[in-house]
């Protein structure tokens, strides 16, 4: 047997506990699609949803460096310009990703969403101002801990999360009338602290605990979505 085909079969590979919260529900939503549906995910890096869905997908980022899911097919690119043509995938989704993006240019990443889907996007991001506090405040135990910046949290301080009405009502103008919109929350702020402040240790066994040993216990944290939440899941069902 291939290496990665191996790889692809064993359970919890390339899993996070606080990560598998994000895309969980995710991978319901798609399953309901239908097995087959062809899906892209904008802002994948190598791994992002391949591990959680389980079977092969596409995914446009413009940085690949870190580690890459055998199930993910990379394509170089930035999302202001996803290089498909109209209609090209069945769902099309980002996931924690337009916390990144300068504001000035989210509108267009959700344009491009908008256009390469044929059915259904899906964005889920942080938004709201005790989302941010929280993102402040690990970015301070981060640096105190390890003496430098939490890269991953860096642009959402520099641009700010995006706001849950300005979403909304762009997707609601990208989409048109027809297209069902509904939105749910997502990851409670309490727990986010407790399995993010968790791993930042240079104790390896708590780190262990907290990236591996969780994982047994990952679908109760997914189930245990009460508010104040951190971030928001918008699906978006399109009517062409």
């Amino acid at each position: 047997m291939k290496k990665d085909t191996l790889l692809k079969t064993l359970p919890f590979y390339r899993w996070h506990p606080e990560v598998a919260i994000r895309y969980l529900p995710i991978v319901e939503e798609i399953k309901r699609i239908g097995d087959e549906a062809t899906v892209l995910e904008v802002g994948s890096g190598g791994l992002g949803v391949a591990p959680y869905l389980g079977r092969e997908l596409t995914g446009v980022d413009s940085d690949f460096s870190g580690p890459k899911h055998p199930l993910l097919r990379v394509v170089q690119g930035v999302g202001e310009k996803l290089p498909f043509a109209d209609k090209s995938f069945d769902v099309v989704i980002s996931v924690d990703t337009l916390e990144h993006v300068p504001p000035q240019s989210r509108q267009k990443v959700l344009s491009e969403m908008v256009r390469v889907a044929r059915k259904e996007i899906i964005v889920a991001f942080p938004s709201g101002e005790e989302s941010l506090n929280q993102d402040r405040k690990l970015s301070e135990i981060y640096r105190n801990k390890f003496g430098e910046e939490f890269l991953f949290l860096k642009e959402h301080l520099e641009y700010g999360l995006p706001d849950e009405q300005d979403v909304l009502t762009t997707l609601k103008g990208l989409t048109g009338p027809k297209a069902k919109i509904r939105v749910e929350g997502n990851e409670n702020l309490d727990l986010r602290r407790f399995l993010m402040t968790g791993w930042m240790t240079e104790n390896i066994l708590v780190n262990i605990f907290f990236r591996k040993v969780l994982l047994l216990t990952t679908h109760l944290f997914v189930r245990y979505q009460k508010p104040p939440f951190y971030r928001m899941l918008i699906y978006a069902k399109i009517k062409h």
